[in-house]
């Protein structure tokens, strides 16, 4: 009967303690020196505690009856910081992949995975250590399930405080109720490539108050907030901070980019900024075939020992009409690459004479055959590769010049498997694909845009 209730006093005990969060535990512990206990091995699978020679300083920051800190001097002399996981109602405090944990009298320093299994490291203690390697884990563990299971009130109450403080920043910071002047768009970086795929060119905002003063987005080193304008970027992306060029060049209809904000709370102010492009920045196209290892991506495979066959390249037509750049006057080449296999438009572009445009329509390459087996000691054959797909290139009269480089070739067979045994034979190496036909036109030439 005594063991009974010994028990029961036990088990409220560790109740009312895993209630208790971090915050009101800590309550009761002072910055200083600790005793230290790390983990030992002994043999497979056993482990016990160790008493480390020298005391670590451990500081504790508080803020009125919350910790907002745990300072470990790890070894006497590494800062390790740890923080509260809910600062309202902690379970713990992490630092990089660990955790701190105080409960019964001392701190627990261990790691957690996803099956919530605590694996302790060192142990902090005033005094000396009452359990072994098995019970820290068992206790850390039963302690944090069971305030997990308060925290959901405590992490709500942290999401609205961080939301009330988040809109009383914005606020402060924004636009709406001053008297604004003037706002303008300004560069962060200016690109010396303005092109399809070529680097994000990186804009702010800035207001002109009508007491002189400025005030701007926080890229160009001020606070005001993004959500204070809508953007409405044309030929670019539309997102805030950084844009990149649009890779359709459908959309490029005058030759530039404009980026353009407007006060949501001053709707006359507009900033507006007009960027040229410059379709200086070499491209590659693929429309190579597949590979014999992606066949069952494409049609039902029965797998043998052989290696697949690989597919061709698609046909292709590519059309260039030469035209005058809008804004600059220089000639660009306006070049428009249909799939006629899969009657799709693949992709449309305006670039320089002179810049590079790589279309690489090769056929795939061939699967492997796999290696002889008991059954079937002889290698399995290569898979033959794909035939390079065919291109029709159809240049407009005003085409004089036209950088361009066309690939499609066949590709490789794949290699035949390995024999099982030194008596049996590998398989054939598969045979490369045919070489695609390159078909050239000088003719009027239509375009989609």
């Amino acid at each position: 009967m005594k063991r009974i209730l010994l028990i029961i006093v036990v088990l409220f005990t560790l109740i009312a303690s895993a209630q208790q969060n971090q915050n009101e535990i800590l309550a009761n512990y002072n910055s200083g020196k600790y005793t230290v206990y790390k983990v030992k091995k002994v043999s497979y699978g056993k482990y016990k505690m160790v008493k480390v020679k020298k005391q670590w300083p451990i500081q504790f920051s508080k803020s009125g009856d919350k910790t907002s800190t745990v300072l470990v001097k790890r070894a006497g002399i590494l800062d390790e910081t740890f923080k509260p996981d809910v600062p309202g109602h902690p379970a713990y405090f992490s630092f990089s992949t660990y955790r701190l944990t105080f409960i019964d009298g001392i701190g627990v320093y261990y790691s957690w995975n996803g099956k919530e299994q605590a694996t302790t490291k060192y142990v902090f203690t005033k005094g000396g250590l009452n359990k072994n390697y098995k019970e820290l884990n068992k206790l850390v563990e039963n302690y944090s399930k069971a305030v997990f299971k308060n925290q959901t009130n405590a992490r709500a109450e942290v999401k609205e405080q961080k939301s009330a403080i988040a809109e009383a920043e914005r606020k402060k910071n924004s636009l709406q109720n001053r008297e604004v002047s003037k706002i303008e768009i300004q560069l962060v970086n200016t690109p010396n490539k303005v092109a399809h795929f070529s680097e994000a060119i990186k804009y702010g905002v800035v207001a002109i108050l009508k007491d002189g003063s400025k005030l701007s987005t926080e890229n160009l080193g001020g606070k005001i907030p993004w959500s204070d304008f809508i953007l409405k970027n044309k030929g670019c992306s539309n997102t805030i901070d950084e844009v990149r060029i649009d890779e359709d060049a459908k959309t490029l209809k005058e030759d530039r980019i404009t980026l353009q904000a407007i006060s949501k709370f001053h709707k006359t102010l507009k900033a507006t900024k007009h960027i040229n492009t410059t379709n200086n920045l070499s491209i590659q196209v693929n429309q190579t075939g597949f590979w014999g290892h992606e066949r069952h991506k494409y049609v039902t495979v029965f797998q043998g020992q052989n290696g697949q066959h690989a597919g061709r390249g698609d046909n292709l037509t590519i059309k260039v009409k030469t035209v005058s750049h809008k804004q600059t006057g220089v000639k660009l080449n306006k070049i428009e690459i249909f799939n006629t296999t899969k009657n799709k438009l693949v992709v449309r572009y305006k670039l320089t004479p002179n810049t590079k445009l790589i279309v690489n329509n090769n056929g795939g390459q061939g699967m492997n055959g796999f290696e002889g087996r008991k059954g079937s000691p002889n290698g399995g054959n290569g898979g033959n590769g794909g035939a390079g797909g065919n291109i029709l290139l159809i240049k407009d009269p005003s085409v004089t010049k036209l950088n361009i480089v066309l690939n499609n070739a066949g590709g490789a067979g794949g290699k035949g498997g390995a024999p099982k045994y030194s008596y049996a034979s590998r398989g054939r190496n598969g045979v490369r694909g045919d070489k695609g036909r390159i078909n050239k036109q000088v003719k009027a030439v239509k375009l989609s845009f």
